[in-house]
């Protein structure tokens, strides 16, 4: 009978490399992130053709050139520290540790930060990626548990056949569902709001770029969208100096907060100082009349689009 591989049978091991683009070996005692919606573009390149002129017709002869990977997965939202801290500053974000029992603190950066070199096992095979950097978003929708959606590019190792890792994931803690009771905050400006669903894309631009004598993949740009489906609160309702429409019309500014727990260790907040609404659409659920909210998160003095505190 035939051997196969087990499709479900998914591990990802990350650390942060001390060499950009030297391998940091990461262990599976140590460095294994509990992870779903794990996939990998294991090969990408581009074609050198080497274009001969023939007295006959036949496709050109090529070679692959400028190897990279690519691996996309996602993470519970939660106090994860420092497992969700090396990804976050792959993602040219800087650390700041703060006073006793205030937690960490992560804020957007214009310089090149930190790399990670990433193991990934499917079943019995093993994809190396060295040099990554990515982006990530932040996905909260009601009755799920958010979550953080990461992308990682890197430099391509050709992959080998090894036993699938004995992996401890034990330390990562369940996080809380968003409900009425866990949610603390959800605050657009000064004003509450009933939400269905918030999404916020980081969109680095990382682009994996070959030289002659180097390959190298670097965060050139961000530019911060995202949206939110809120329960339409009517023309009467302010928020701010006008309803919605007119912000939204009049490109108003709001600051938005997002704090998801009550419990000490289990505490996760988002702050976005300068969030822009752009044309609302209507939407509908529970047979409730929604406002689809395009959103862009705008710096206030400079990499302050948001930060992101952990307690």
């Amino acid at each position: 009978m035939n051997s196969f591989l087990v499709a479900h049978k998914r591990a990802l091991l990350a650390t942060t490399e001390i060499s950009i683009g030297e391998d940091a070996n990461p262990t599976p005692e140590q460095n294994a992130i509990l992870v779903s919606e794990l996939a990998i573009t294991p090969l990408i390149a581009e074609e050198a053709l080497r274009a001969k002129s023939l007295a006959y017709f036949a496709n050109d002869e090529s070679i692959l050139a400028g190897l990279h990977a690519e691996v996309t997965f996602a993470v519970e939202c939660a106090a994860l520290e420092p497992a969700l801290a090396k990804l976050i500053r792959a993602c040219g974000c800087k650390q700041t540790n703060l006073a006793q029992g205030a937690g960490t603190l992560f804020n957007p950066s214009s310089q090149q930060g930190e790399t990670l070199s990433i193991y990934i096992y499917m079943d019995k095979t093993k994809h190396v990626l060295t040099a990554c950097k990515g982006t990530f978003s932040i996905h909260f929708e009601a009755q799920e548990f958010p979550r953080f959606i990461f992308q990682f590019r890197g430099k391509y190792i050709n992959p080998q056949s090894q036993s699938f890792p004995e992996t401890r994931t034990q330390n990562f803690i369940q996080p809380e569902l968003p409900s009425a009771q866990t949610l603390t905050i959800f605050r657009l400006g000064d004003i509450d709001l009933g939400v269905e669903r918030f999404r916020f894309e980081l969109n680095n631009s990382f682009p994996y770029s070959a030289r002659l004598n180097e390959e190298q993949i670097d965060i050139v740009g961000r530019e911060p969208t995202g949206q939110m489906t809120i329960r339409d609160p009517g023309i009467k309702s302010e928020l701010g100096s006008g309803n919605i429409f007119q912000s939204a019309e009049n490109a108003q500014k709001q600051s938005l907060q997002i704090k998801l727990g009550k419990v000490a260790g289990h505490l996760i907040e988002f702050t976005f100082p300068q969030v822009q609404i752009k044309p609302p659409r209507y939407d509908a659920s529970y047979g409730i009349q929604n406002l689809e909210l395009p959103l862009t998160f705008l710096p206030l003095t400079g990499d302050d689009e948001f930060s992101i505190t952990v307690s």
